[in-house]
């Protein structure tokens, strides 16, 4: 068996066996095939893709290129979940959702992303709080989810190797947007980190990797269908991402965002101003809720995830968390709450605000929502390559959401920069994704699909 003969075998479009898959995995993570020899077959898989027996097996090879996590007997009667979202323009979820699902006793291991392009990532975002500590060897990441039933890192070294090589390898050869290369890299980290059940948000939509609903739900059941297939019960939540989500965008902007939402009160959260925050984060975390044996009732999980951010336990429960991963804390007395409230310390701040305008009266519509994510990047909080340093202070802040109406002159948006240049590039992009129409755009629903190993017959 060799490369050039399996590289041959998929650009003829004829199906690789578990057996090729997992010679390609183990000799390009040990250093005997080439990059330039990895990147034809990728783009073979990409061009002419692959079935499902292919992509399980690709799955588990990366998956099984490392060490693999077991959390069998470290609970009693608890399952340890992962939540995992496929990301877009101002995707907050996880830092809301994590928290919240822990405080209401679910087991949450966590390794999140950093932002590649414009769809951000929760690693970064959680590095806007001075100290905090996303990069955790595995036991000190384990004494963490001890101690407060759920942590956030980053993905580590030690898991899923394979993954890491490919995706930066996928990155720079246009073979990213394949929809079982998404899937098996995905799931690929989930089977390693040794989590029970997963639940997915896939984000579809002009602001997120699917453009379209479809699309969404093709991955959704395609990686549905590979956790049934491992044992390990997956629910992916189909999402729109049509809109920016929430009102603001950028990593320290997100974290501010997350700390108003947790501490907010039963009347602003049920407001249009968290609409679509808390449907997304209310459906996720009752999934988590049912994943984990909590509740089977969607409908009394969302009743009960409300008390628990009006009693303010899972902000609590946030606090805990950053605590207990070094990140910095002080006490700050909120007016509005009437109380001394500990809050994570937010070091990065921008040096100018603009403000974006209306040329005139009428609707506001976001009609490229990934224009806005790509303003982000102008801005330097996004990156253009893995290894770009990224500015965690810019972003901004939507004063008016899609279908709002206002009149000439009213600030829409609010935009952090610190570098004039930067601002000038970014409007570019601001210009093509921020319209004001004379009529009313009606947005889809932000949950519009949720897909169980049940819905794979």
């Amino acid at each position: 068996m060799n490369i050039l003969d399996i590289i041959a075998k998929k650009r003829d479009k004829q199906e690789l066996s578990e057996e090729e898959i997992s010679f390609f995995i183990d000799e390009y993570v040990n250093g005997n095939i080439e990059d330039y020899q990895a990147s034809a077959l990728l783009m073979a898989m990409y061009i002419n893709g692959m079935n499902i027996d292919e992509t399980v097996n690709l799955t588990l090879a990366m998956a099984n290129s490392s060490n693999v996590l077991d959390f069998e007997g470290v609970f009693e009667n608890s399952y340890v979940l992962d939540k995992h979202s496929t990301g877009g323009v101002g995707d907050k979820v996880t830092m809301i959702a994590i928290p919240i699902a822990a405080s209401l006793g679910v087991k949450v291991f966590k390794m999140s992303g950093r932002g590649l392009g414009f769809t951000g990532g929760t690693a970064d975002k959680l590095e806007s709080i001075e100290g905090y500590k996303v990069e955790q060897d595995l036991v000190g990441a384990l004494r963490v989810l001890n101690e407060n039933g759920a942590c956030m890192i980053t993905q580590s070294n030690e898991l899923a190797i394979a993954d890491k090589k490919l995706y930066a390898l996928r990155d720079v050869t246009a073979t990213v947007d394949s929809l079982p290369l998404i899937a098996s890299s995905i799931m690929s980290k989930k089977i390693a980190s040794g989590v029970d059940k997963i639940v997915l948000d896939v984000t579809c939509g002009d602001g997120a990797f699917c453009k379209n609903e479809e699309e969404a739900i093709k991955l959704s059941r395609m990686m549905v269908r590979i956790g049934k297939l491992v044992q390990k019960e997956t629910i992916a939540v189909v999402t729109s991402m049509d809109d920016p989500l929430g009102r603001k965008v950028g990593n320290t902007l997100e974290v501010e965002e997350v700390i108003e939402f947790l501490l907010a009160s039963r009347e602003e959260i049920e407001s249009e101003k968290y609409k679509d925050i808390k449907d997304v984060v209310f459906e996720v975390v009752a999934c988590m809720m049912k994943l984990a044996g909590i509740s089977d009732s969607i409908r009394e999980s969302k009743a009960k995830i409300m008390e628990e951010i009006v009693s303010k336990r899972a902000y609590k429960k946030f606090i805990d968390i950053v605590k207990a991963q070094g990140g910095h804390i002080t006490s700050v007395y909120m007016e509005h709450l009437t109380e001394n409230i500990d809050i994570p310390v937010l070091p990065y701040k921008a040096k100018f605000m603009k403000e974006i305008k209306a040329d005139k009266n009428g609707y506001v519509n976001y009609v490229r929502t990934d224009k806005i994510g790509q303003a982000l990047v102008e801005l330097g909080g996004g990156r253009h390559k893995k290894e770009d340093e990224i500015d965690l202070s810019v972003g901004f802040e939507l004063k008016k959401k899609n279908g709002e109406y206002v009149n000439q002159g009213d600030c829409i948006m609010q935009v952090y920069f610190n570098d004039k240049e930067k601002f000038d590039n970014a409007a570019v992009y601001i210009a093509e994704g921020l319209k004001v129409n004379d009529s009313k755009v009606i947005g889809t629903p932000m949950i519009l699909d949720v897909i169980t190993e049940e819905d794979l017959n």
